[in-house]
């Protein structure tokens, strides 16, 4: 499947991640960057994670170098770059610098749906949950594979496309039996502010490992109360 062809940030990502890999391999790069990324993320957005996510952290980067630092430093930096460049056009950063480093190879020859087929997808699948909006004054997205978060991305774009609060009225679960996949689709929905709980987990056999939640996700549940709150003290004329 093809990609979108990155644009300069994009390819400063890439050759920041190739430049490293030269000397301790793509997929560990890219794989220690997602890891630390989303360690670092968690660490900063759930309390409750902080002091094991700090410990994890000064375990992974103990035996590193500054100059290895600095890069992953860097290669963060970059990808909030380009997220903030498509914040109202969400497309999966991630999924793209994976196909352009061609690590499918690597990782066990997964393939992550490229952004116009999401796209086309989220239009023709449609969002509300009736029932949901009834009974919980939101409503829940959920993916059982979710990769790099492909879909949901797609599907805010689609939201913002028709106008649509995604952030109080819609929650984000993701699942993901690859580590991997589950960091890059929780690095993403952070960094694009969106409501979401990713999983790792076995979506067949339902065993859960870990929890990663974005610092958006309570939202669309406290809006809901909120609402309900609102209506409980409107007083019959």
């Amino acid at each position: 499947m093809k990609q979108q062809s990155p644009d300069s940030v994009g390819k400063q990502l890439i050759s920041e991640i190739q430049t490293l890999g030269q000397s301790q391999g793509l997929n560990t790069v890219f794989t220690t960057f997602l890891e630390i990324s989303a360690v670092c993320l968690d660490a900063q957005f759930n309390l409750e994670h902080q002091e094991q996510q700090e410990a994890k952290y000064a375990a992974m980067t103990a035996n590193m170098t500054p100059k290895e630092l600095s890069s992953y430093a860097k290669m963060l930096a970059l990808l909030y770059l380009e997220i903030r460049k498509y914040q109202d056009n969400p497309r999966d950063i991630l999924g793209n610098v994976y196909h352009s480093l061609s690590l499918h190879n690597e990782w066990n020859g997964q393939f992550f749906t490229p952004d116009y087929l999401c796209r086309m997808m989220a239009e023709l699948t449609g969002f509300v949950s009736e029932e949901d909006l009834k009974k919980k004054g939101y409503a829940t997205i959920q993916d059982p594979a979710c990769g790099s978060g492909a879909m949901f991305l797609a599907q805010v774009w689609a939201m913002k496309k028709k106008g649509m609060d995604f952030q109080t009225s819609y929650l984000f679960v993701g699942r993901d039996i690859d580590i991997r996949c589950v960091w890059m689709a929780y690095i993403q929905l952070c960094l694009y502010e969106i409501p979401a709980i990713v999983i790792h987990g076995n979506t067949l056999t339902m065993e859960e490992w870990s929890t990663w939640q974005t610092p958006y996700a309570p939202l669309p549940i406290l809006a809901a109360q909120e609402r309900k709150r609102q209506k409980s003290e409107v007083v019959p004329a």
